[in-house]
């Protein structure tokens, strides 16, 4: 539905509409009783007007998120693709995975048998501990959360206030190159997700 005739219609239900209580004071003034006839008008404004309001935000949504999903599927497309960018360039890292603070996996290159979901889960709660334990040993904002293995090791950086970057590496990484790969990384990552 045009826009234009979206606010015609807008317009025409708040004269309707402000037209009406004058009519019923009025009436009120002159009589007693509220005439049955201005409270049918009423109920069929209403339901004229509701019925507009309706089709109107039935046709406005559709597109909106149609517009959304596409947008969304190509984000997380280029996210996808930077990852594996990543992954490939560097014989180190072995796995990489974007998440939300609340634990959703957002695009991911993990190796195979790795669960998605929940290393997403576990990687969130292990970010927000380690929040948790900076401010209580008062070392401020937390750049990053670090687990060293046997078999490597697991970075987990903030990209933004709404996303989480884990890194998994192998143990003959070097952390000072690592550190620096991943901020490249980021620094990649960080306007895709705008």
């Amino acid at each position: 539905m045009p826009l234009g005739k979206i606010l015609n219609l807008l317009l025409v239900a708040l004269e309707r509409i402000s037209a009406k209580p004058a009519k019923v004071t009025d009436e009120l003034q002159t009589t007693e009783e509220l005439p049955s006839t201005t409270t049918v008008e009423n109920t069929e404004l209403s339901a004229a007007t509701v019925s507009d309001l309706q089709s109107f935000t039935e046709d406005a949504r559709a597109p909106q998120s149609e517009i959304f999903e596409e947008k969304n599927a190509t984000a997380i497309s280029m996210l996808q693709d930077e990852l594996h960018k990543f992954v490939s360039g560097s014989a180190e890292v072995e796995g990489v995975i974007i998440i939300t603070p609340d634990g959703m996996a957002l695009a991911s290159v993990l190796s195979p048998g790795m669960d998605e979901e929940l290393t997403a889960a576990m990687s969130a709660s292990m970010l927000s501990l380690g929040e948790h334990i900076g401010r209580e040993l008062a070392r401020g904002a937390i750049d990053r959360v670090v687990v060293e293995g046997e078999r490597g090791y697991g970075v987990l950086v903030n990209c933004s206030q709404e996303v989480i970057l884990l890194v998994l590496a192998s143990p003959s990484a070097k952390q000072g190159i690592l550190f620096l790969e991943i901020k490249q990384a980021i620094a990649k990552i960080a306007p895709l997700l705008k």
